[in-house]
C-alpha cells in the first residue's frame, strides 16, 4: 500500500494506492458511503478525480482534498474530519508525512484538539506555526509507545509559543524535551537515566498540585489524569477503554444484563484488567476506631473492592465469547492482529489518602491490600507519590 499526497497546480492532490486494488472503493461509492485512510481522512466519491482514467484504474486513485485560496492551500476540514479547514502557505513543501506519523496519527487533528482553533502552518498570519517547527514536532515525534504518554504534552509546548490561551505543560517537561534531541547523538546510559528523571519528576509535580486542590477536579479529571501516570508506571499496557460493556448472566435468571467497566486496561498481549479510579478523598479507607481491636475497611473501600470483584467474576464467566465480542468491537483502536484475552483478569484500585493515618492503621491497612494481592492491586494516592519518588531515586 502507498500514500502519496502533492501539489499539482492549485490543487492538493491524495494519491492512495492499496494492496487489495480499489475495487473496493467503487464498490462503497457506488452505495454513496465515504472510505476512511490510516484514520486520518475521509474520502467520498465526491474528492475522486474526475477523469476517466483514473476513475477506471483499478491499482490507485487521486483524491482532491484542498485548492489554493490567496497565500494559502485550504485542506478541507470534511477530510481531515477536523472543525476547521487547515491552512498551508503557498510556500510549504507539503507532503505525506505532514499529515501522518506513527502510522495512523492524524497530527492535524491532534494540533487542532489541543489548540482547539485553526490550525495555520506557515505565512504571516498572526497565529500561524511556523513551517520548521511544524517539521521539527514531526521529525521529533514519539515512537508509538512514547506516543501515548508524551504526544499531548510535546505539542502542547510547541503550539503555545504561537497560540493564545493553550496550557503551558511545564518547565520540566520542556527540560525533558530538550534532553530527548540530544539522544540521538549521545545514546548512552547516563543521557537516558537523565532523561527518565526529567518524566519521572513532571509527573510527581503534577500529581501533587492537582492533590493541593483535589476538590476543584470531577472524578473524570482524576481519572483521565491519574490513568496516564498509572500507564507509565505499568508500561506493559498499550490501551485504555472506557464505558466498556460487559454481560452479567446471573442477575436476572431470565435474561442476560449488560453492565458497564468505568475503565478497562489491555496489554501488550490482549490481555485485560479493570482499574477503578476514584477521587482522593481523605478517610475514605480505614475506620478511625477498632473492632475487636481492629481497623476495617470503610464503606467506600469495601464497596470500590466489591465493585471490582464483580467486574472481574463477569468477565471471567463471559469467556471466549466475550473475548470475540470485545475483540470485534476494539478491532480498529488494537495493534494489528491483536485480540483481546479474558485471562484471569485483575483489578486496579486508586482512592483516598493515607498520609493522616497512624502506624496501626497503616498496618492493618496493609493486611489489607496483602489480602487482595492476588486478585487486586489497592493504591491509595499517598502509594503512588511514593512509588514515583522511589522510582526517581533509583536514576538519581
Amino acid at each position: 500500500m502507498s500514500l502519496i499526497i502533492y501539489k499539482e497546480g492549485d490543487k492538493i492532490l491524495l494519491e492512495y494506492s492499496p494492496d487489495n486494488g480499489t475495487d473496493w472503493i467503487d464498490e462503497d461509492f457506488d452505495k454513496d458511503e465515504e472510505i476512511s485512510i490510516k484514520r486520518t481522512f475521509s474520502l467520498s466519491k465526491e474528492n475522486l478525480v474526475q477523469t476517466e482514467e483514473n476513475l477506471s484504474d483499478n491499482d490507485n486513485k487521486q483524491f482532491i482534498i484542498g485548492n489554493a485560496e490567496g497565500d494559502y492551500y485550504k485542506i478541507y476540514k470534511e477530510i481531515l474530519m477536523t472543525d476547521n479547514d487547515v491552512l498551508f502557505h503557498i510556500n510549504c513543501s507539503i507532503t505525506t508525512k505532514y499529515f501522518i506519523v506513527n502510522k495512523n496519527v492524524s497530527i492535524l487533528s491532534k494540533f487542532e484538539k489541543l489548540a482547539k482553533q485553526q490550525i495555520v502552518i506557515g505565512g504571516e498570519l498572526e497565529n500561524a506555526i511556523p513551517e520548521p517547527e511544524f517539521k521539527r514536532v514531526i521529525n521529533s515525534f514519539p515512537t508509538n509507545t512514547e506516543l501515548n504518554y508524551y504526544a499531548d504534552s510535546r505539542i502542547t509546548n510547541v503550539i503555545s509559543q504561537y497560540l493564545n490561551g493553550v496550557k503551558d505543560s511545564g518547565k520540566a517537561f520542556e527540560k525533558y524535551l530538550e534532553k530527548r534531541n540530544k539522544i540521538a547523538n549521545t545514546s548512552t546510559i547516563p543521557s537516558i537515566k537523565s532523561y527518565e528523571l526529567d518524566k519521572y519528576t513532571f509527573i510527581l509535580e503534577t500529581l501533587k498540585e492537582m492533590l493541593k486542590n483535589s476538590d476543584s477536579y470531577s472524578e473524570s479529571d482524576w481519572q483521565t489524569q491519574i490513568l496516564e501516570i498509572i500507564l507509565i508506571l505499568y508500561p506493559k499496557y498499550i490501551r485504555c477503554f472506557s464505558n466498556v460493556m460487559i454481560k452479567d448472566f446471573y442477575t436476572k435468571i431470565e435474561q442476560t444484563t449488560n453492565r458497564y467497566i468505568d475503565l478497562m486496561l489491555v496489554d501488550s498481549n490482549g490481555n485485560v484488567d479493570v482499574i477503578e479510579i476514584k477521587k482522593p478523598f481523605d478517610n475514605c479507607v480505614i475506620t478511625s476506631n477498632t473492632y475487636r481491636d481492629n481497623y476495617t475497611p470503610l464503606k467506600e473501600l469495601s464497596g470500590t473492592i466489591m465493585q471490582v470483584e464483580k467486574y472481574l467474576f463477569h468477565l471471567n464467566k463471559w469467556g471466549v465469547k466475550g473475548e470475540r465480542e470485545l475483540s470485534t468491537k476494539y478491532e480498529s483502536e488494537l495493534p494489528n492482529n491483536l485480540k483481546i484475552q479474558i485471562t484471569n483478569p485483575k483489578g486496579i484500585v486508586i482512592l483516598g489518602r493515607d498520609n493522616n493515618l497512624h502506624k496501626r492503621q497503616l498496618f492493618d491497612l496493609e493486611i489489607i491490600k496483602r489480602k487482595y494481592a492476588n486478585v487486586m492491586d489497592i493504591i491509595t494516592y499517598d502509594d503512588l507519590i511514593k512509588r514515583l519518588e522511589n522510582t526517581l531515586e533509583k536514576f538519581k
